[in-house]
């Protein structure tokens, strides 16, 4: 696996965003759930356009990053992030952020990939498709691999390397 300088290190979300033509902006609206930034585009007429975006940092670099979270439930058992306001989920890796359509990334899971007719497992290393909750929490998650959102319509990769010339 390539190594990221220092500079690939530091590009951020919002950067990246910036050097597409968006707007940028953290969200601090509390009218939408799971949304973490907001982003102006053009649209027809020049009139704006805003896609609400919830972005998923990386939290562990040396984690698996061919397998991505999916929040159905938070830890209080409310209703998770797959089912939050955001148009868009951008998950953040080492060297580029996967960009997809909440919904899409919504019927995927519900398509059949992550067995919701299996017991649930009360291990991490065992959430891959399946259904995992942690135990004293109303928490339910799963694991799917990055390759499956390659399929999706609205599948993005924004790589950090094309920005670090900046």
């Amino acid at each position: 696996m390539d190594r990221l300088t220092s500079q690939e290190e530091r590009i951020t979300f919002e950067h990246l965003a910036d050097r597409r033509g968006y707007s940028p902006r953290r969200c601090r609206d509390k009218r939408y759930k799971d949304v973490s930034h907001t982003l102006k585009a053009k649209g027809k007429d020049d009139k704006p356009i805003i896609l609400r975006f919830d972005l998923k940092k990386q939290k562990n670099k040396k984690q698996n990053q061919d397998w991505i979270w999916i929040e159905f439930k938070n830890s209080k058992g409310e209703q998770g992030w797959i089912h939050g306001d955001a148009h868009f989920i951008a998950f953040e890796r080492s060297l580029d952020f996967i960009v997809v359509n909440r919904k899409d990334l919504l019927s995927l899971v519900n398509s059949g990939k992550v067995r919701y007719d299996l017991p649930r497992v009360t291990l991490a290393k065992k959430a891959k498709y399946r259904v995992y909750s942690r135990k004293g929490t109303g928490e339910e998650t799963t694991q799917i691999n990055f390759k499956d959102l390659k399929n999706l319509e609205s599948f993005q990769l924004w790589e950090k390397r094309d920005a670090s010339s900046d």
